[in-house]
């Protein structure tokens, strides 16, 4: 996986501490994703009682790395948060970036999987799958410092992308998929971040 870029606007304390928190979220994210991964691999090689040793964990019953990405409905953070290519053949142009566009699709992201991590926590019993309610806080906690730390980024727009449990097993496996997703989208906030604060697109 690409390595987030890091801002150079060192001077610009807002901007530093987007590309901070932006780094801090990656890192969350990627953290539970290689415990989940780890897990699975310790109960695959405990055949006595595989079940009861992995019911506290985030994804026991499945291997998360098997399952496919799912992204973020309904955005364009990929596509408007694009650099500008340096385009030689005069035949082909590219579209100016826009900043307000990019932070706002940023914003955007960061509200949905802030509420539908919120909304899966919220069907966990806090005692008995303690390890997988801190593991998700963590995410929550860091998507939170983000948003509150980076002045960057505006108000995000309300949305009908809305997260609803099922049963418990499927909603372990969705979860799964849209965190493999958020993982992905993150690298690209960062990029985005990073490109954003150095000004670059400015020159």
């Amino acid at each position: 996986m690409a390595t987030p870029v890091r801002a150079t606007g060192g001077g610009q304390g807002g901007s530093a501490l987007c590309a901070t928190h932006a780094r801090d979220l990656l890192t969350a994210i990627k953290r539970v994703l290689e415990k989940s991964t780890l897990v699975v691999n310790i109960i695959l090689c405990n055949l006595t009682q595989p079940e009861k040793m992995g019911s506290n964990t985030l994804f026991h019953g499945f291997n998360c790395t098997d399952l496919e990405v799912v992204m973020k409905p309904n955005t364009q953070t990929a596509s408007v948060c694009q650099p500008i290519q340096d385009v030689k053949c005069s035949d082909e142009k590219t579209s100016p970036f826009s900043e307000t566009k990019c932070l706002q699709n940023i914003a955007n992201d960061l509200d949905y999987h802030q509420s539908m991590l919120t909304e899966y926590v919220s069907t966990l019993d806090p005692k008995s799958n303690s390890e997988s309610v801190k593991e998700l806080k963590s995410i929550t906690d860091s998507i939170n410092n983000l948003q509150q730390s980076c002045t960057l980024l505006p108000k995000p727009k309300s949305s009908e992308d809305k997260w609803t449990p099922t049963s418990s097993f499927e909603d372990r496996k969705d979860l799964c998929k849209q965190l493999k997703g958020f993982q992905v989208r993150t690298v690209t906030i960062n990029r985005a971040l990073g490109y954003i604060c150095s000004g670059e697109y400015k020159k």
